[in-house]
């Protein structure tokens, strides 16, 4: 993660929401209730609010949550969480929605595996994950970040109907114009109502 977070915030916010949400927008539902997992300067929390979803909001980083709060209207319905990935545990069946955008592939091995089946989880029947995972041709996979293969992702998704997956490898640049080589999968999935 980069260490110049102001420089990344700033960059963030000029950043257009990802063109991902053309495949969740959707499948969203006002009253829906979202979790937006490394919300980051807010984007995907003020979209799902504007979709008439409840939104809770999680990042380690407070200059993160006070930008996120700052671009809130004040009778928001959303609740903005200081803490890690790791450290959270959600009620069963509690949520409908699940945004985890470049997120979760910041956890260590070990720990992905426990966050992954706490939100699996948390997510109801029928409800929707959407995020992304690193490939293991990606630059930043030698950094001990959570990397996989293909088939590795379909087996995480067997608990899912995958509605959208889309394998991209190619070379670009991160949020900071840093040359950077991707391998990422772009996933939407709704959890099938019998495991």
């Amino acid at each position: 993660m980069p260490q110049d977070w102001p420089a990344y915030f700033k960059a963030s916010l000029e950043k257009p929401l990802h063109p991902l949400w053309e495949q969740i927008d959707p499948l969203l539902a006002p009253g829906q209730v979202a979790l937006d997992l490394g919300c980051g300067v807010g984007s995907a929390t003020i979209h799902l609010l504007e979709k008439g979803l409840k939104v809770v909001a999680i990042d380690q980083e407070p200059e993160a949550l006070e930008i996120t709060r700052s671009r809130l209207p004040p009778e928001a319905a959303a609740h903005l969480l200081k803490a890690q990935f790791q450290d959270v545990g959600f009620d069963s069946d509690s949520l409908d929605v699940v945004a985890a955008f470049f997120a979760l592939f910041f956890l260590r091995p070990w720990e992905f595996g426990r966050v992954w089946q706490r939100l699996l989880a948390a997510l109801k029947p029928g409800g929707v994950f959407a995020g992304q995972f690193l490939g293991i041709n990606d630059d930043w996979a030698d950094r001990g970040y959570t990397v996989h293969t293909r088939s590795e992702v379909e087996s995480l998704l067997h608990p899912f109907e995958v509605l959208y997956l889309e394998e991209v490898e190619r070379d670009g640049e991160t949020t900071l114009r840093e040359p950077k080589h991707w391998h990422v999968f772009h996933v939407v999935a709704r959890k099938l109502s019998h495991q």
